[in-house]
């Protein structure tokens, strides 16, 4: 009844399965006229950021305002002004261990791997045995980067002059200028062990905070009102009285002219950090931040609702979220990756994900019952769909709690103004804030891209796909059409990507009863613009000419209707070529904007947030706010796009045929899987070795696959594998249904993989994680499993109980 991969379709020949100890050659006259290449390993996830290929240039994307009082800087007006010199973009890390480099293939990545510690006691016995591998391996951390230690407190804000020649400012008519409250000059209290500091006391309404957990929805000042049980859509502003102050009247007077980088002569209340941008990442980096004594201020960005964003997480999200809460001491951020542990309130809005399904669909013919594939969660993690206004708006409240500060109201940023150690961050009320430093994660047309050089800011990815989002009622139940198997369960629990060639569209349903057609669902298309070109102005129309050529997407979507507007953008990926300048850095969506698939947007924030708080709190206890102290985050962040432009482009090929596409899907699962295992192992060992300076020495460096902690090499080869395979495939030197048979050879017989999964064979199309599972699971890591994978997947003895989860 299924199909399987080694099927050979038309034209094809019958591909040379590579084990993970062969790298076998496709013979003389294979598939495609593949003349003995092997599937050996493609290059690192950090391989060169440079722009590859010229674009077009993005879009502006419908439904997002420009903030009043200066040009809204797009996407599309950067890339045009490409300058004729090739773009200097940052070099992705050192991969790191040497293991790590020029895997060939899986089996000769494991080959080179440090022997098992039993084998080492045998060797002993024998003789004298050489220097620990592991001891050789040991990696020399860059200057200037964080070593984990906790920061000494930094002193609370002050007020002080802008110096600047400017004149003075026209203000709309009834609009008074007005300051951020803060607490003066208060210095925050120390830790009663003095290693730490404490949480710093704010003024204001409100009780000081404290650490709390995340249900508790009462403690704190409210900014912002959470949305009712019917959730508003992202575009709308929350109501009176903890409404937002909107930029200027379009008819009101326009401000003077002046100076590029100069602030106005006004003393305003100054900070140490601020952070541009309320929404998830901003609200999360901002909350660590108050928590490590830093004196920071959380400013609202035009975007912040405005801009679709990331809505879904995967085990490997939570265990971020996880490492976040644990390293950072700010626990209610777990509740992030553990739906149960939400409040209330945003539960209510958003909903848990009991799955990933992909559903694989042709134009013009009903989906075949084959070709589905369902990976089921295990029910402890707890994924998400995250409602993005309560979820931000519960952030936001957090931050505050911790000691951040935020402007009466929130009203938005306009314009940043003075140099390094002196920013002045304009709002839309008149006031301003001040700043030492500036992390702008405000969106795409970030304020501090423009200073960055001459050199256009921002470059498109070589995935550049058409994108088409909205927020949707009426949506019908798809398995009511698509019947999703006997071992599996209704594709409303989860979230469901359709998959077509040159393409996909993601489903992600809200709320507690997403049975019926009444449940809030949000859509997400990404198309290859060269297969599927744009049909209509309108991003409405476009979507249904879209949906009519596939009839079971056309019954599904027959009587929906939007809720948030439609928004498109035909080249929605993007890229900062640099993202470091003198007194800030430009990170998250101001630096990146990549596809809602695989959960890469919520993941990639996360990521970046962990990283982020790293360093800056490193310069807040050395006094050292320097561009050069922030260079090593740049390259982490150019590793990480780098790694999300091979993941995406290997999955629009994929697309081209389902076999293929059924390949591969059961790569990225493994590669969710064990980067979650081995981030989980590797927060434990350091949460073991207690509070030493080198304590999260292991995290941050670049270990291949997009992955920044130690990872078992021989899973990076099978994903540079695929990786490479895939290119081939691209390149129509590979045929897809060869290529598919190579993937499931390399899971079949990679030692790494436990068999009870299934992975390696085609028809095994369900996952389900039972407990049955789970303890075979275990019992076979004991027995066969290498060592370090045996170590991801068992509890350690060299871990503490206490700090495990």
């Amino acid at each position: 009844m299924s199909e399987n991969s080694s099927t050979v379709g038309p034209g094809e020949g019958p591909g040379e399965p590579t084990g993970v100890n062969g790298g076998s050659a496709g013979r003389p006259g294979g598939p495609a006229g593949v003349d003995g290449e092997g599937a050996g390993a493609g290059p690192g996830a950090g391989g060169s950021g440079k722009s590859a290929g010229r674009g077009t240039g993005a879009s502006p994307v419908a439904g997002v305002p420009a903030p009043r009082g200066r040009r809204r800087v797009t996407p599309k007006d950067l890339l045009a002004r490409r300058a004729p010199a090739e773009v200097r973009a940052p070099q992705p890390a050192d991969p790191g261990p040497a293991w790590c480099e020029g895997a060939e293939t899986v089996g000769t990545a494991e080959s080179a791997l440090p022997p098992d510690p039993a084998e080492e006691a045998v060797g002993a016995a024998s003789g004298p045995a050489p220097a620990p591998a592991a001891a050789a391996r040991a990696a020399v951390r860059a200057p200037g980067r964080p070593d984990g230690s906790h920061p000494a407190h930094i002193s609370g804000d002050r007020s002080t002059p802008a110096h600047s020649t400017r004149s003075t400012r026209v203000h709309p008519a009834g609009d008074r200028p007005t300051s951020v409250r803060t607490d003066g000059d208060r210095p925050a209290p120390t830790h009663p062990d003095g290693d730490r500091p404490a949480p710093p006391t704010v003024s204001g309404p409100g009780p000081a905070p404290r650490r709390t957990t995340a249900s508790d929805p009462q403690e704190g000042p409210r900014p912002m009102a959470t949305a009712s049980p019917e959730p508003q859509a992202h575009g709308t502003r929350p109501p009176a009285g903890g409404a937002r102050a909107s930029a200027p009247a379009p008819g009101s007077a326009p401000r003077p002219a002046r100076a590029p980088g100069t602030a106005p002569a006004r003393s305003v209340p100054r900070h140490k950090v601020a952070v541009l941008g309320a929404h998830l990442g901003g609200g999360m980096l901002a909350a660590i931040l108050a928590r490590a004594g830093i004196d920071t201020v959380l400013v609202d960005s035009p975007h912040d609702a405005d801009v679709p964003a990331g809505e879904t997480t995967v085990p490997y999200t939570a265990e971020v979220f996880e490492l976040l809460a644990r390293r950072y001491d700010v626990p209610e951020l777990s509740a992030l990756g553990h739906f149960g542990e939400l409040p209330e309130d945003v539960r209510r809005t958003s909903g848990v994900k009991r799955s990933i399904g992909f559903v694989y669909a042709r134009p013009g013919t009903r989906v075949r019952p084959y070709q589905v594939v369902q990976f089921n969660v295990p029910s402890e993690h707890g994924e998400s769909h995250l409602y993005r206004p309560d979820v931000d708006a519960w952030v936001h409240r957090l931050a505050v709690r911790h000691g951040a500060k935020a402007a009466p109201n929130r009203p938005v940023l306009t314009d940043v103004t003075g140099e390094a150690g002196e920013f002045v961050v304009e709002l839309a009320d008149g006031s301003a804030v001040g700043a030492e430093f500036v992390v702008d994660m405000s969106g795409p047309d970030a304020p501090l891209l423009d200073r960055l050089g001459p050199e256009p800011a921002l470059r498109p990815l070589r995935h550049s796909s058409r994108v088409l989002t909205a927020h949707l009622r009426g949506v019908r139940p798809l398995e009511r059409r698509v019947d999703p198997g006997a071992g599996g369960t209704p594709w409303t629990g989860g979230t469901t990507q359709i998959v077509f060639p040159g393409g996909w569209m993601q489903l992600v349903p809200f709320g507690e009863d997403r049975t019926g057609e009444g449940a809030l669902t949000s859509v997400a298309v990404s198309l290859d613009a060269k297969q599927w070109p744009q049909r209509s102005a309108s991003p409405e129309e476009d979507f249904q000419h879209l949906v009519r050529q596939f009839p079971d997407l056309a019954w599904q979507f027959a009587e929906a209707s939007a809720v948030r507007p439609w928004a498109s953008a035909e080249s929605w990926q993007y890229a900062a070529t640099r993202t470091v300048g003198d007194g800030f850095v430009v990170l998250d969506r101001s630096a990146v904007r990549c596809d809602f698939t695989l959960s890469r947007d919520v993941t990639l924030t996360a990521e970046l947030v962990h990283e982020a708080a790293a360093h800056l709190i490193a310069a807040a206890r050395d006094g050292d706010w320097s561009a050069e102290r922030f260079r090593p985050l740049e390259t982490f962040q150019a590793t990480l796009i780098e790694h999300g432009e091979r993941l995406l482009r290997s999955a629009l090929t994929a697309t081209s045929d389902f076999r293929l596409w059924n390949a591969f899907c059961r790569v990225w699962l493994l590669h969710s899987m064990f980067a979650a295992l081995s981030l989980k192992r590797a927060r434990n060992d350091a949460l073991a070795t207690g509070d030493r300076p080198d304590q999260w020495r292991e995290l941050g460096r670049h270990r291949g696959a997009g992955l920044w902690f130690p990872v078992y090499a021989g899973f990076v080869a099978l994903f540079d594998d695929t990786d490479r395979l895939l290119r081939q495939v691209a390149d129509q030197r590979l045929a897809p249904g060869a290529a598919a048979e190579r993937i499931f050879g390399q899971l079949r017989t990679a030692s790494f993989v436990p068999p009870l999964f299934g992975f390696g064979d085609p028809a095994d199309r369900y996952y389900n994680f039972t407990p049955l599972k789970r303890l075979k699971v275990l019992l076979w890591a004991k027995r066969r499993a290498p060592h370090l994978v045996q170590r991801v997947l068992t509890p350690g003895a060299t871990v503490l109980p206490s700090v495990e989860r």
